[in-house]
């Protein structure tokens, strides 16, 4: 591709950094050899010597190298887990302080051709400041990804889903808030989520009147499946049919789980997000990913419309319930609700279902009398309501 000055272009871009290679107890030679060692291990990955050199942009920086590929958008995920992997051999034969660790960054967005101080061509612009940006937020190990580029990614192949994982919303400069995600696996990433910069904020409060003055559900129900009677291992599904009575669209909605077990990551979950028509909605924001609590937001593929009708979401994961209970409390006004629980026959299981009062945590036994459907080995519950009002909480105990 033959740039000049001024010339826009999209890349993939990848940005990598030695981390605390500034540290100043290093010497000099030390750090050069880094660098040089980072260098070395780049130059045998295939990925970087595949790539015709007319399709690829690179440059070095202080603490490492970027790299803007013009071909696919895999190819930068492909050299970030090509170069851990070689990095991974160069440092078995290197004491501690001799070793390398990294901190990758990829993004997808475009940029100008700009030239330098010394007259040569640079390339200077968003798309190469936000693939920095992500990366700052990562730790040793780390590979980052914004959105745009995770979400081609996983578009293109079910292995990419495997790997990339949403993990926050973090704040990378000037207050902007973005959701950031990361690979890992086998060999390559860092499971745990960087806590620069991490918004941990619940937005309940601030979304609950919203969703109070455009929303009622016409119909609604939750589903619980026992999956493993020794864990309690339940697996949830929650449906919900949406009607808008705002003049605004409605873009997203905001999902809240509570456990009663550890849950290091949301991604524990098994989280799986459909509208009405059975198609993925994809996360958009997670503001809360803490121990026993767990709040995101998923995105509508198409925004519902003022008394539209028809649309909704359904909301299923996996989570264990050691106290056998489960509660659901009303947000807004629902014209339908069902309740239902399937669990193996031979099961010890005693269903009790109640009113609970939020504020007293008073509960009072309910006396409706639920359907029941039964197999060779399972046994389904299923309780109806209608016109339960905002604020109604039902507790389901077993």
């Amino acid at each position: 591709m033959n740039l000049t000055s001024g010339s826009l272009v999209h890349a993939n871009f990848f940005f990598i950094d030695i981390v605390s290679l500034s540290d100043p107890k290093l010497s000099t030679k030390s750090q050069i050899k880094k660098i040089e060692g980072l260098t070395s291990c780049l130059l045998e990955c295939n990925t970087y010597k595949t790539t015709p050199k007319e399709n690829l942009l690179l440059n070095t920086t202080g603490d490492g190298f970027w790299l803007g590929f013009l071909q696919g958008p895999e190819l930068p995920l492909r050299l970030a887990i090509e170069l851990q992997a070689r990095l991974a051999e160069y440092n078995k034969s290197r004491i501690p302080s001799e070793t390398i660790n990294v901190r990758i960054g990829l993004h997808s967005g475009i940029s100008y051709v700009v030239k330098n101080i010394t007259g040569n061509l640079d390339i200077w612009g968003p798309g190469i400041i936000l693939t920095r940006r992500v990366m700052d937020l990562g730790d040793d190990g780390h590979i980052l990804l914004s959105p745009r580029l995770a979400e081609d990614l996983c578009e293109l192949s079910d292995e990419y889903k495997k790997i990339i994982r949403p993990i926050h919303d973090y704040t990378i400069k000037h207050g902007t808030t973005m959701l950031i995600y990361s690979a890992f696996g086998d060999g390559f990433g860092n499971p745990k989520s960087p806590t620069k910069g991490i918004v941990d904020k619940s937005m309940m409060g601030k979304e609950i009147p919203k969703i109070q003055k455009s929303t009622i559900y016409p119909s609604a129900s939750v589903e619980l499946l026992i999956q493993n009677h020794d864990t309690m291992l339940v697996h949830h599904k929650r449906t919900y049919e949406l009607e808008n009575i705002s003049d605004e669209p409605i873009q997203y909605v905001l999902h809240g789980i509570g456990t009663d077990v550890k849950k290091d990551s949301i991604n524990d979950l098994n989280i799986l997000v459909r509208d009405e028509s059975g198609q993925p909605m994809r996360i958009s924001s997670i503001t809360m990913d803490k121990p026993y609590s767990k709040e995101f937001s998923t995105a509508f593929n198409r925004p519902i419309q003022r008394q539209e009708k028809n649309r909704g979401f359904t909301l299923e994961y996996d989570v264990e319930e050691p106290n056998r209970y489960f509660e659901n409390a009303f947000l807004v006004d629902c014209k339908k609700f069902a309740l239902s629980l399937e669990h193996d026959k031979n099961a010890p299981i005693k269903p009790v279902l109640f009113e609970l009062n939020q504020e007293t945590e008073q509960k009072k036994a309910l006396t409706t009398v639920p359907h029941i459907a039964q197999s060779d080995n399972k046994v389904s519950l299923r309780w109806e309501f209608e016109n339960l009002t905002r604020g109604y909480t039902l507790r389901l105990e077993w």
